[in-house]
Formats: structure tokens, sequence, C-alpha cells
């Protein structure tokens, strides 16, 4: 069963209800699926994802701001989506895809605008159509094969004969030859972790979330392929040989990167319990951070210097003969002349609720003015999520002509058009 949430989302325990409803922002499960949920909340890290409290007698879970996908022991599948202004879940994921695409170091990068019009379909299938691409990619080229080493008992000599050992077993098989050799095969440990993919995928009663099926027939099609070569006997063995350096094997790198998610259950914090099964989920302020980021790089860089997690100053210059408290902010742009400062917020922030400060944090006001005064930066910036309740910039005057703009980023607008807005603030 497969149930979708937002971030900052309610999850109720079904049977306190009478005839519940499913939303956007909150869900109802089952008595054990709550249980498995709130076991995992109290469980070590898995704190980030949910919080735990009791509203007029009836527990509750709230959701934090991870996003992704898990599924706990007794099959349930649930789906955490960024909040958006639209509360669409199509609209949602296809959001948390434009964002994932520019996580750096991650096979997510290979997330294609083809695959941002797929989104009505769950956050795992898109996962595994990628990894069947990348697969059907790296397949066409066919599969590769190397040098095995194998000792085998045999009744002629091949190789070399291992003296020690044949004495051993053949003291009395007079007619048999311990020997060792080397074998050109299709079974190596790159395709060993390949076809392990494939069987985990494949294997409805192992707890993954089921397919449509014209993935389920692409995923026994390209299983069909691997007909020479065995299941791995130890995963992790074949995974840290296939990460061997080799020049031949490097085209296993993209299809490998993407089977170690489904295998590892590869996201960008670990999470784990007794009551978990799957877990692929991805702080937002991270991503929000990253996206951002990079297309200030991609934009500005013709014009500007730009430096992410700019790590130059610090708060205190000196303290014991060394500096100390570094400042990392999330953006600098800077030219001969002036220097910006950027720093970016995954909150949702209301415009109407001036006499709550708009939901901004008094210490990230803190933050940028210790920026601003370090950099010696006149025109300070964070940047928030746009939503229905926060579409235009709010400025805010400190002393000496320095000024904070809070700045709606609009996900769901053109990325190109929203920096632009931005570069206009710059002239």
């Amino acid at each position: 069963m497969l149930q979708i949430i937002s971030e900052y989302g309610t999850i109720r325990k079904a049977s306190d209800y009478d005839l519940p409803k499913d939303s956007f922002s909150e869900i109802f499960v089952c008595d054990k699926t709550f249980f498995n949920l709130k076991i995992l909340a109290f469980s070590g890290a898995n704190d980030l994802i949910f919080s735990c409290l009791t509203q007029k007698g009836k527990e509750q879970i709230k959701v934090k701001n991870h996003v992704g996908l898990i599924q706990t022991t007794d099959g349930t599948q649930i789906e955490i989506l960024p909040k958006s202004s639209k509360n669409s879940a199509k609209e949602a994921r296809k959001m948390l895809f434009k964002m994932l695409r520019f996580l750096p170091n991650s096979p997510y990068q290979s997330l294609s605008k083809a695959h941002l019009e797929s989104c009505h379909l769950p956050i795992f299938e898109i996962f595994v159509n990628i990894f069947l691409d990348e697969l059907e990619k790296f397949l066409s080229q066919g599969l590769g094969r190397n040098y095995e080493r194998h000792e085998a008992n045999e009744v002629f000599v091949k190789g070399k004969i291992l003296v020690a050992e044949n004495i051993r077993q053949n003291y009395i098989k007079k007619e048999r030859f311990f020997v060792v050799y080397d074998e050109f095969l299709e079974d190596i440990p790159q395709n060993r972790v390949l076809k392990t993919c494939l069987q985990i995928l494949n294997n409805q009663s192992g707890g993954v979330p089921s397919f449509t099926n014209k993935t389920q027939q692409r995923v026994l099609q390209n299983l069909t392929i691997f007909d020479e070569v065995n299941t791995s006997k130890n995963i992790q063995q074949d995974l840290m040989k296939s990460d061997n350096k080799n020049r031949i094997f490097e085209r296993y790198d993209a299809v490998l990167n993407w089977a170690k998610i489904f295998l590892n259950q590869q996201s960008f914090s670990p999470f784990s319990g007794k009551t978990l099964q799957l877990a692929l989920l991805f702080p937002m302020e991270v991503l929000f951070e990253n996206y951002v980021g990079t297309h200030f790089r991609k934009h500005f860089s013709e014009s500007y210097e730009v430096t992410l997690q700019d790590k130059g100053k610090y708060l205190i210059d000196r303290h014991l003969e060394t500096s100390r408290f570094r400042l990392i902010p999330d953006i600098v742009v800077q030219n001969q002349e002036r220097i910006f400062i950027f720093d970016t917020k995954w909150k949702l922030l209301n415009d109407s609720k001036s006499n709550k400060n708009y939901g901004i944090e008094q210490s990230d006001l803190y933050q940028m003015y210790a920026y601003g005064k370090k950099y010696s930066s006149k025109q300070l910036f964070l940047i928030y999520p746009a939503n229905e309740n926060f579409k235009s910039p709010l400025i805010f005057d400190y002393d000496e002509g320095m000024t904070l703009q809070i700045l709606p980023f609009d996900l769901n607008n053109e990325t190109v058009a929203e920096i632009m807005k931005i570069e206009n603030l710059l002239r």
C-alpha cells in the first residue's frame, strides 16, 4: 500500500477517527504501521524524519523536512514530498526530481527531462526506470568479461597444479589433479551485482513496491541477458571488487551507482531500524541549497566570481592564537567593486504574519549581520521557497547602509527566470 504526504504533514492512527480521509498534508494509517513509524521516530538518527506528540489524547506523528520514500516492515510505503503551493503529488515529485538532478557526486544527476514528465508514477518506480535506462544503455555494448581465478579438483591438468592441496585431496585418487586456472567469463563481480539488483527488483515478495506491467516486463527482459551470470553470494564483497579503477570497467560506473541505491538503500543520510525496510530520504535544505547554488554558479560565472560554501572568514579573528567559529555562507558573489552574500533556507514564510516576523528565525538575521560585517558587504540576501503566502521580497535595514532582502524563489517557475530576477537586484 502506497500513501503520500507532504513534508511537515501529520500521520494519524485510522482507528482513532470515524471515516478518516487522506489528504496531501494528513494521512491515516493502520495501528501496526503507526506503531512501526513510532518506533522508527525514536531510533537514533531517525528522529530527523519524524517527531511524536499527543493532541487531545490522540497520538500523532509529525513529518519533518526529509523527503523521499520509506517502507516499513509491514509493507506500507510512504512517499514524503516537498510541500508545494499546488498541493499536487505530481508537481511535488517534479520539484523533488528537479533538485535531485543537482545533488553533487550522485547518480541522481542522470535524471532527465523525460523522467520529470513521468511524475505520475511513484518515486520508487521512477528510480527503477532510470536504473533500467542506464542498464539498457550499458547492455547495448554487451556484458563485460574478465579472467576469473578458479580452483577445482579435475580429471585433467588445466593451468597449474596446487601441489600441497593436490597431495591432501588426491592422496588416494591418483586420477585427479587439484588445479588453479583463469577463465574468461561473464560471471564477474560487476555482472553479479547487476543481476542481484534485478532479481531484488523482480522479487515482489521481498518488500519492494510493485510496478506497472511495463516496468515489470523491462526488469524480466533484462534478467534474461544475465543467464550465464550467478547471483551474488556476498553482495558487499562483490560491490567492493566492482569499485576497482580498471579503465576497462569504467563504463559500469553509472549503472553500478544506481544498483547501489537499491542494494544499499543509498540516500543522502543513513536511516535504519528493525521496523524499516527501505529508506531513500533527502534533507530538503541540502537539496534546495545545492539547486540554487549550482544555478548561481552557472548563470553568474561570466560576470562575477561565485563561491559556494565559502570558508574564508571567521566570526572570532583571534583566540589563543587561532581564529574561531568559521563562517560558511551558502553563496558569495563578487566582482572588483562589490560583494553580495546569499544564504538559502528551506522554510515556508508567510508575508501576512508580520507580527510573527513572517516565520523568519531571529538567529538567521544575526547570522546574516555577521556575514555582512566580516565580508564588508552592504547587500545581503536570504532565499526561501516561494509559496502562496510568500511571493514578494521583504526588505530589512541594518545599520550603516547594510540591507537584507528576503527573496522568494519559485521552484514551479523556470529557474533561469528566477535567477534573472535576482540578477536585476545586483545592478
